[in-house]
């Protein structure tokens, strides 16, 4: 008779509620198998024994906290205005006004300003809030003068110490910065000294950054000039810049900063998850109203969380 011996654990707990195992925990069975073959023999099964040893795995647990409902945003706008990206100004206005559509499922306290990248020739257009029409978001950027500097963070320094800066930011609204140039920027500010000053002037309120470049290796055929300053700066939020030369950028941008996007996924921090051992927590309570996306390595939520909201979601991966 034959007498297979399989042993298998439970990767995680038993679905009845509790907290997940602590990530990078190592569980290893091989230790007990002698012993266990020898108990079956003495029980009568015959002299084959098939074992197949559970390989070591390690316990991942990724989560997220959904972002607070926002109440107010300003949204700045610094587009290079130079003769290359004249072809890009109505693809500016479709990305913001289909921006304003979600903000919308928001809040309706928002108001979107546009400069030009260029400080000493610094063009202002706005502000446009809830009342303002498509047509008037479409037009914007095209409303702007005409230059020839590059500079989108010297720009913003230099609108956010003016009189029509310290006018457009409010000091209890969100603060969403779009940097929108085919071309590297040029000024003397660095990708850090930037960011901790936006850090410094924002440090009451949320505040995040959106680049829209050149990207070296991406779709845009004259890469001679990459944004790579702007694409540092998205880096050092934690994120990638968005190529410019992409035709599909404008309907996603929501989607490229957390203070606009409502989360209903978490991509896997690790590849190839052992699939039977995913399990859900939505706030420290266990949830199957999910599903997981192979192609993405994505879990999709089948509800949205609420402002506050943590999801925990727990998994083993197997060692190499």
């Amino acid at each position: 008779m034959l007498c297979n011996l399989r042993i298998f654990s439970k990767i995680l707990d038993d679905g009845g509620g509790g907290s997940p195992l602590p990530a990078k925990t190592i569980i290893n069975k091989g230790s007990h198998l002698l012993g266990m073959c020898f108990l079956f023999i003495f029980m009568g099964c015959g002299s084959d024994i098939t074992i197949s040893e559970k390989r070591e795995s390690t316990v991942i647990i990724d989560s997220f906290i959904q972002a607070s409902q926002i109440e107010s945003l300003d949204v700045l706008v610094v587009v290079d205005t130079s003769g290359s990206m004249r072809d890009n100004f109505e693809d500016v206005g479709i990305g913001m006004d289909t921006l304003r559509i979600d903000i919308e499922n928001l809040t309706y306290d928002y108001q979107f300003g546009f400069i030009t990248a260029d400080p000493s020739f610094l063009s202002y257009v706005g502000p446009y809030d809830s009342s303002a029409s498509s047509i008037d978001i479409m037009l914007a950027t095209s409303l702007l003068d005409a230059t020839g500097g590059e500079q989108g963070f010297s720009s913003t320094y230099t609108f956010l110490n003016s009189e029509d800066g310290s006018i457009f930011n409010r000091p209890e609204a969100d603060f969403l910065l779009f940097l929108v140039s085919d071309e590297e920027e040029q000024g003397n500010i660095s990708a850090v000294m930037f960011k901790d000053w936006l850090g410094d002037i924002f440090s009451e309120v949320s505040h995040d950054i959106v680049a829209i470049t050149s990207k070296e290796g991406g779709l845009c055929t004259n890469n001679y000039d990459i944004g790579y300053k702007y694409t540092e700066l998205a880096n050092l939020y934690n994120k990638d810049s968005i190529d410019i030369c992409d035709e599909s950028w404008s309907v996603w941008l929501s989607e490229s900063s957390f203070i606009t996007r409502q989360v209903d996924y978490l991509s896997l921090s690790e590849d190839d998850p052992i699939v039977d051992s995913i399990v859900v927590y939505e706030n420290h309570v266990i949830s199957h109203n999910w599903s997981y996306e192979i192609e993405d390595n994505i879990i999709q939520l089948g509800f949205l969380p609420e402002a506050g909201d943590l999801i925990e979601i727990g998994y083993r991966i197997y060692n190499n």
